[in-house]
């Protein structure tokens, strides 16, 4: 290999530990550890950005698509909606079918692939359809929660599907506007997170008004990119009683920094705040279920183990322990849901 006295691989390691913050290292008792989670919140709002996003909405007015598709357990209606000015967003509302009680209500994030259409299994035409983009790793998840009797929400994410650059709309579906809307958002202040995350909150406030939602059942499920914006939205969003974070929870050392990831999962300033498993851990004492897999390449498993370690202190202190659920699974990077779906649907 070679090597040369100017490459700055040295600093890179080193300035990890000369940043990263720490937020709950003595932290020792309960009413300490729910401040710093509150602090968390403060500062991942700022981080994040939101308020920079120009011309937000604040009254989501749904315009509903087409025909809605019925499926003998649930409808798949598409939907749109204003969020900001000159941006739309796209998503579809999944109904159980023979609703006679207000049930639970998810937003559901996707990860990279198709967009949108992976978790809800249908083609653009909204045919039915299998697909086998890394082995299908996202499980359908939305579709599945929809026939447990959850009324979901999904949106197509910022930079993922039909919410592509336009010049982008012909390539191939595995090909996100992800590289190029990382870099024109950052001399605003803004990353593709920001706005990933502000979707996410414009659709908790859209599905706290769904006619047959239960309110006090709101809850946010994502993988991978997707884990990655709903854990940031719901430390933000307390209205999230129940969150499923699959294929993230891991730590930033370990994963993002060392291992190549799309730069949507780059925020700038993060690690002052705290590692990943530090806003996982601000969540307490809300209901958490991590899902991760001995095989995931893209989050290692032993840095998973050590973020659960880290998580499990803080809830520990908060005396949650019943609220965290830590699903380890012999698989890849994938949804598995063994425990999650029935998790969300209770």
């Amino acid at each position: 290999m070679k090597t040369s006295r100017y490459s700055p691989d040295k600093f890179m390691h080193s300035v990890y530990a000369e940043i990263a913050s720490k937020p709950y290292e003595n932290v020792l008792d309960a009413q300490t550890a729910l401040q710093v989670g509150k602090k968390i919140k403060e500062q991942t709002e700022a981080v994040l950005g939101l308020d920079k996003i120009p011309q937000k909405t604040t009254d989501f007015e749904i315009v509903y698509l087409g025909e809605p598709l019925v499926y003998p357990e649930y409808t798949l209606q598409k939907c749109s909606t204003e969020i900001c000015k000159n941006l739309n967003m796209l998503f579809y509302i999944l109904t159980p079918a023979n609703i006679t009680k207000a049930v639970p209500g998810v937003v559901a994030l996707c990860g990279h692939g198709y967009g949108v259409r992976q978790i809800l299994n249908i083609s653009k035409k909204g045919n039915k359809k299998h697909f086998n983009y890394f082995d299908n790793y996202q499980n359908n998840f939305a579709v599945e929660l929809a026939k447990r009797g959850c009324v979901v929400i999904a949106p197509e994410l910022f930079g993922f599907g039909e919410a592509r650059l336009q010049k982008d709309l012909i390539k191939p579906f595995y090909i996100s506007s992800c590289d190029e809307l990382s870099h024109h958002l950052l001399p605003y202040g803004l990353t593709v997170a920001s706005m990933r995350v502000y979707q996410a909150l414009a659709c908790a406030e859209i599905l706290s008004k769904i006619k047959g939602v239960n309110n006090e059942k709101l809850s946010c499920m994502g993988i991978s990119g997707g884990g990655l914006t709903a854990l940031y939205a719901s430390v933000i969003e307390e209205r999230f009683k129940k969150i499923v974070i699959s294929g993230y929870v891991n730590t930033f050392r370990d994963s993002i920094l060392s291992l190549w990831h799309c730069p949507d999962n780059y925020i700038p300033g993060i690690l002052e705040i705290g590692e990943i498993y530090d806003f996982a851990s601000s969540l307490a004492p809300r209901e958490l279920l991590i899902e991760s897999g001995i095989k995931d390449k893209l989050f290692p498993i032993e840095a998973s183990k050590s973020a659960h370690k880290n998580i499990k202190r803080i809830y520990s202190l908060v005396d949650a322990e019943d609220k965290l659920h830590i699903d380890i699974f012999n698989g890849k990077h994938s949804v598995n849901g063994k425990k999650s779906f029935d998790f969300l649907s209770k």
